[in-house]
């Protein structure tokens, strides 16, 4: 009978650690779950604040950009319509395009001599 309870005591104490063991991995597989809906929160909430930064910075940079308008080139003494027109042509739109070339530069997209081109340049500032 004693041989009989021993067994039974032994019985009941494997399967109450079966069950124990049973109980802590359900316990840590839910909370790992949780953690990670958590986390799958949080990274919602970053993407959609990020979304959200982005089409502000879209909306600002549209509206900070003014665009540039083209400077009468012929207000400046030796340049005429013709020479407007060359100038444009090759890009040069403001009086600031204008003073950044070099007298040589300017030479070959008028198809003038250096010198003219210089002497022009100098009525800009």
């Amino acid at each position: 009978m004693k041989e009989k309870q021993s067994f039974n005591f032994l019985i009941g104490l494997l399967i109450g650690a079966l069950v124990s063991l049973i109980i802590w991995y359900w316990q840590k597989s839910t909370r790992a779950e949780d953690g990670a809906f958590v986390l799958l929160d949080r990274l919602k909430a970053a993407e959609d604040r990020a979304r959200q930064l982005g089409n502000q910075l879209g909306r600002q940079t549209a509206v900070s950009v003014p665009p540039l308008l083209p400077d009468n080139l012929q207000d400046v003494k030796g340049i005429g319509p013709v020479f407007a027109d060359r100038l444009q042509a090759a890009g040069i739109a403001t009086f600031a395009d204008l003073a950044q070339l070099s007298p040589a530069r300017l030479g070959e997209i008028l198809n003038i001599h250096p010198h003219r081109a210089q002497i022009i340049l100098a009525e800009l500032h």
